[in-house]
């Protein structure tokens, strides 16, 4: 059952990442039409930290992270379990992915975090 449930959310994010990343690329490469700027100003650093100070912002990269992350890391668990494993390496096949994407998870939400409470000039 447990599987079922883990392998269920792995394709329920399918579609979460496809809006999330979509609006990403919405964003980025059609400012044009969207925001009347260039491209290049879209990407410059100053705006871009602008841009991060958006509740909206901050919430669509969390989201878009733990579910790119999610995505990943249980289809690369599932690689890893295909291996001629023994029961005390499969688990620490499945401590050693979920603690790298705790980690991974913790510090791209930090990094987010600082870009959405960023001050340009001190």
């Amino acid at each position: 059952m447990r599987e079922t449930r883990l392998w269920s959310l792995h394709l329920l994010v399918i579609p979460i990442i496809a809006i999330l990343l979509g609006a990403h690329f919405a964003l980025m490469h059609y400012a044009p039409i969207f925001y009347g700027v260039s491209v290049e100003e879209a990407r410059n650093f100053e705006t871009m930290i602008e841009r991060g100070k958006s509740v909206a912002q901050l919430v669509l990269y969390i989201l878009l992270l733990a579910a790119g992350l999610y995505h990943g890391l249980y289809g690369m668990r599932g690689i890893l379990r295909e291996l001629p494993l023994t029961p005390a390496l499969a688990k620490l096949v499945d401590w050693g992915i979920l603690s790298f994407g705790i980690f991974i998870f913790a510090l791209g939400a930090y990094v987010t975090w600082w870009t959405f409470s960023f001050k340009i000039g001190g």
